[in-house]
This record gives C-alpha cells, sequence and structure tokens, in this order.
C-alpha cells in the first residue's frame, strides 16, 4: 500500500468506488455523466483545482517569502510535555498502523467521497458548500504558511518522535513534498477533516453520516499521536473549520439565490414567445 505514491494513490481510488457504492447505492461512475450536463458543476471544480495549484505553488516557493523563522518554539514553551505524554501513554505498532491509515488514506478519501455522494445525490446546495468551504480552508490557511512558520512537533520536541516512518519508510522522500513540514498552523488535516465532518451532518443519509463520525476524530486523533501537530495547531484547525463552513453556507445560499433568479428571469422571457 506504502511502496510508493502510485499504489497510495490506487488504493484511495479503489476505496472511494467501494465506500461510494456502499454509501450511495449508485454506480460511482455516473459522476461523469453529471459533469457533461453541468457547467457550473464543472466551473466548480475548476476553481478549487485552482486554488489547489495556489497551495502547490505555496509549498514549492514558500522558503522565498518566509523569514525561516520557527515560531513552533511558542508552542513548545506552553505545550510542554503535553504531547509527548499523550504519545508515550498510548504508543502501540496497531494504534500506529491505524493512525497512518487514516491520517494518509482516509483523508483523502473522506474527500473524494464526499464530492462523488453529493453529485450523485445531485445535492447542489452542499456540493457548492463543499467546494467553497474547501477552497476557504486552503485561502485562509496559506497566508499563515507564509507569513507564520511552523515546524511539526516531531521536528522541535525532543521526547515527541514521528511515528509515520515505521509504517510507511519513504514518507519523507514521497510523500513530503506534498505536505510542508513547516506548514502546520493552523492543521490543514484537522480543518478540513471537520468541514467534512459539519457538512456530512446536513445530509439524510445515516451511513453516509456515520462514516464521517467515525472517521474524523480518528483523523483528528492521528495529528497529534502520530507526532505531526500541537494542540494549537488542531485548535487552529477547528476555528478553521467552523468559520469555512459558516462562510460557505452563506455564499452558497447567496449563489443559488441568484441561480433561482436568473432561471426565473430567463422563463419569463421565455413564456411571452411560447
Amino acid at each position: 500500500m506504502y511502496t510508493s505514491m502510485e499504489t497510495i494513490a490506487l488504493t484511495i481510488t479503489l476505496l472511494t468506488i467501494m465506500i461510494v457504492y456502499f454509501v450511495n447505492q449508485k454506480n460511482p461512475f455516473r459522476v461523469f455523466s453529471i459533469l457533461l450536463h453541468r457547467k457550473q458543476v464543472v466551473w466548480h471544480l475548476g476553481l478549487l483545482a485552482l486554488i489547489l495549484f495556489i497551495n502547490k505553488l505555496e509549498l514549492r516557493y514558500e522558503s522565498t517569502f518566509t523569514n525561516q523563522q520557527d515560531y513552533a518554539a511558542l508552542f513548545y514553551t506552553y505545550e510542554a510535555s503535553i504531547l509527548a505524554n499523550i504519545q508515550d501513554a498510548l504508543r502501540h505498532p496497531l494504534l500506529t498502523e491505524i493512525t497512518t491509515f487514516f491520517y494518509i488514506i482516509m483523508f483523502v478519501t473522506l474527500i473524494a467521497v464526499s464530492l462523488v455522494s453529493y453529485l450523485l445525490k445531485e445535492d447542489l446546495k452542499l456540493f457548492y458548500t463543499f467546494i467553497y468551504a474547501i477552497g476557504l480552508n486552503y485561502i485562509i490557511a496559506i497566508p499563515f504558511y507564509l507569513f507564520f512558520p511552523v515546524n511539526e512537533a516531531w521536528y522541535i520536541h525532543p521526547q515527541i518522535d514521528f511515528l509515520i516512518p515505521s509504517v510507511y519508510t519513504e514518507f519523507e522522500s514521497q510523500y513530503r513534498n506534498i505536505s510542508g513540514l513547516n506548514n502546520c498552523f493552523p492543521s490543514l488535516h484537522n480543518s478540513i477533516s471537520l468541514t467534512l465532518l459539519l457538512l456530512s451532518s446536513r445530509s439524510s443519509s445515516r451511513v453516509f453520516k456515520s462514516l464521517f463520525y467515525v472517521s474524523v476524530p480518528i483523523i483528528m486523533f492521528s495529528t497529534i499521536y502520530l507526532g505531526i501537530h500541537w494542540l494549537s495547531d488542531m485548535a487552529a484547525g477547528i476555528a478553521l473549520a467552523v468559520t469555512a463552513v459558516w462562510a460557505a453556507s452563506l455564499i452558497t445560499e447567496r449563489y443559488t439565490l441568484l441561480e433561482a433568479r436568473k432561471i426565473a428571469l430567463l422563463n419569463s422571457v421565455q413564456s411571452p414567445l411560447e
């Protein structure tokens, strides 16, 4: 599973297909048909892709924007041994396997499952809110990564171990390219995971909601247990998620209202002609 980024991508793809079918009882590939007939959906996906591309540029060129100061020392002074004590008390090979799986595989899988499920159900309101909320998570976080760099906890704290390499040995050489060492505050793993959970709670499907109610807490816990994030990163991520979902909901309401007015106007113009 962790032999290369390709096998990781394949695992995520297969898992997404299986979960989407189980949760929705619909052919996951039907989503491509929906994309062909809804220009607004494609436009929104393009907008999200652009934001993700900007995040990729930030990872590549952040060294030219930051002063290379590491603000993790601020967190280290008051979080002290809390994280080390948590890791020492709970450390177990099986738990490390499980949390690594959720941190690397399930995190991306949940994003994909949300996207495909909202489209299959043709719940465009939730789909738009999902796009705006994920986009806002990145837009708000990127300035912090550029001008408030915070290194991962294991890199600073002498009593905290980075546990992922014990499961995924090539993490630093393969995965690190998409996961900046000093892009900790706020934690996007926490903010996006909680964003997905908050949005899933609006779904009418119990099975769908249960998937997130179980998975998201494990992902959020993994960010601390695996030695990656500070508690401050998690707190900021939670605040970011709540803010992003709130703002995205307002944007969606405005957008859908404008779309409804546009359709009503077109119908009123066509009616006399008929």
